[in-house]
């Protein structure tokens, strides 16, 4: 049984958490360039070991269908590949130009459809001047559910909210985690209420998402 498919049968068993605070979709790896935050993803991988010479990937598959969902980040390690990757968003360079503080951002969510084994994360955002805020985390092995990443959790001292120029995500430093597999199906910004209604009454939803 491949990787892939084992991690479909643990996600179609389980069910998606429900999100808190409303959501703005940043990504939802479909084929719609639209949906990406600011701009086309950069996606990279770097493998620090791969003892048995095991085919390994991180890419994104727009035709993989779970549930309703269309499209998803898929991160596939052979046995005992050692691999970290990393996503990007910066609008190809030119910089996001997103308003964080006009958003009231919290944070972020990223709904996985499966994880098999633990694995840590640095997630970082970058402001128009290279000031850089965030840390890292680890998420854990299961089934289908979100992942939070508060902005509370980091020091936003001297970081311009009103300017964040690129957002990061790296899974699995350094290849800690040998033999890793998970599919990520959407990564999202998390805004109070208020806000994420008079957002979506105004057309605020642009600043986040790139123009047609």
């Amino acid at each position: 049984m491949s990787t892939r498919f084992a991690l479909l049968l643990i996600a179609s068993a389980t069910a998606t958490a429900a999100a808190g605070n409303p959501t703005l979709i940043l990504d939802d790896f479909d084929a719609d360039p639209n949906d990406d935050a600011g701009g086309p993803r950069v996606l990279s991988t770097t493998i620090t070991d791969n003892p048995f010479g095991q085919p390994s990937n991180f890419e994104v598959d727009t035709a993989l269908t779970i549930g309703s969902d269309v499209g998803a980040l898929i991160f596939n390690s052979g046995i005992g590949v050692e691999q970290e990757a990393r996503i990007n968003w910066d609008n190809n360079g030119a910089g996001l130009s997103l308003d964080a503080a006009a958003l009231g951002l919290v944070g972020f969510e990223l709904d996985f459809a499966a994880i098999d084994l633990d694995f840590n994360y640095l997630f970082r955002m970058f402001d128009g001047s290279g000031e850089v805020v965030g840390g890292t985390g680890s998420f854990a092995a299961g089934g289908s559910r979100t992942e939070t990443i508060a902005l509370s959790d980091f020091d936003l001292a001297g970081f311009d909210a009103s300017d964040v120029d690129r957002v990061e995500i790296v899974f699995n430093v350094r290849g800690d985690t040998a033999s890793l597999d998970f599919i990520l199906t959407e990564f999202r910004a998390v805004v109070p209420a208020p806000g994420a209604l008079a957002l979506l009454g105004l057309g605020g939803l642009s600043t986040i998402r790139r123009r047609r």
